[in-house]
């Protein structure tokens, strides 16, 4: 029988997992883990403007384009097709038109979304903060990949705020109306369906680092130069550079170090994502413990501990564990651009297009119509306010 740690408390799933000793306890024991991880990675983001994640293959960012993609269409019900917007003459009109347009929400069998949370304080969850991390982990079960698109945070968009119609941007839709309004304005704008979500508070990133040892990660010369310059932490630059968690939140923040900005930070974004999980997959089971302990302290979500349990799994008897990762960006200039409402920087983002873009990504086919003919929000700027 496991011996129990003096002045610690074993999460009652890992209670469960103790039964068993062997390999597949801690491979299912690992897989748990990770499925909390992906909320913890968001805090890397907070309180900072996130561009959309880049998708990766062999280092090399690749635009998700619209008719362009990999995966299959799939043997459901056919959706009815929406419409663009073909009359709007402002950008508030124009929004509100097309979360209001009743399309069909595009979902799938196939495919499981969880909407992953990171708050902007570390005391969010139960008073209220804004979701400045927003990240779709959509799992797609027919093409075997793990889909990961985060949204931007200062998306101007229209929100239904307890009957009344509001506009704003978007990560101020949790702090006015919780998850429930947060989800509902994220699936009007990108018409999908969101199974779940996960919410996390500002202290879990750090914690669940230096719960699993820390990270490793390559620091450029460059960047360990502008971190040590800039704030009170001091990191060594290489290959691979051990970093514990306040110096990986640190170094997957920083933005001002590049002449790119955003380009290079959700590079760095994207290299702790992987060290994050490489570091779950080398962890001990008493590590692995840890790290749960931390999370469930930080999490807020509508899955239940049955549900995580079961689709935990089905990682691994499915082999949901060795889907490939792929991140994507709708960041081209045809998407989004930027702009100001008063004083306030927000982003504007062409939401037919986006949705179109993000259906056809997470499951290969799209029910969006975009004729030539159609409004598109960047013509209405000019006419804002």
């Amino acid at each position: 029988m496991r011996k129990k740690t003096k002045g610690k408390k074993t999460n009652p799933v890992a209670s469960f997992l103790w039964k068993d000793k062997s390999r597949r306890a801690k491979n299912f024991y690992f897989v748990l883990t990770v499925f909390v991880i992906f909320a913890a990675i968001a805090m890397a983001f907070i309180n900072e403007k996130l561009d959309l994640l880049t998708e990766r293959q062999d280092d090399n960012p690749q635009q998700v384009q619209s008719g362009e993609t990999t995966q299959i269409i799939y043997p459901e019900d056919e959706l009815e097709l929406m419409d663009a917007i073909h009359d709007a003459g402002s950008i508030n009109e124009y929004l509100y038109q097309w979360a209001n347009n009743n399309g069909t929400l595009y979902s799938s069998k196939n495919v499981i979304n969880i909407l992953l949370v990171g708050l902007d304080s570390e005391d969010a969850l139960e008073n209220g903060g804004r979701s400045d991390t927003l990240i779709l982990v959509s799992l797609n079960k027919a093409t075997e990949k793990i889909n990961m698109t985060s949204f931007f945070r200062d998306s101007w968009t229209y929100m239904n705020i307890g009957g009344e119609d509001r506009y704003n941007k978007i990560n101020s839709s949790y702090y006015h109306g919780g998850p429930e309004c947060l989800i509902d304005t994220i699936e009007k704008n990108f018409k999908i369906d969101i199974d779940y979500y996960v919410a996390v508070d500002f202290s879990s990133f750090v914690d669940i680092i230096n719960a699993l040892g820390g990270l490793t990660v390559e620091v450029q010369e460059y960047e360990a130069n502008y971190i040590n310059r800039t704030t009170v932490h001091t990191i060594e630059s290489g290959p691979a550079v051990t970093l514990n968690g306040y110096e990986a939140l640190v170094f997957a923040r920083i933005r001002k170090s590049d002449s790119d900005s955003d380009v290079s930070r959700t590079r760095r974004q994207r290299m702790v994502i992987e060290a994050l999980i490489n570091s779950a997959k080398g962890a001990t089971i008493t590590q692995l413990n840890d790290a749960l302990n931390t999370l469930f302290q930080h999490v807020k979500t509508d899955l239940t501990q049955m549900q995580i349990l079961s689709y935990a799994t089905q990682a691994l008897t499915k082999g949901w564990i060795n889907y490939e990762i792929v991140q994507h960006t709708l960041s081209d200039e045809d998407v989004f651009t930027t702009g100001y409402v008063g004083d306030s920087s927000v982003v504007f983002m062409d939401f037919p297009l986006a949705a179109q873009r993000v259906q056809n990504a997470l499951y290969g086919d799209t029910n969006i119509d975009l004729d030539e003919d159609r409004v598109k929000l960047f013509s209405l700027i000019t006419r804002f306010g």
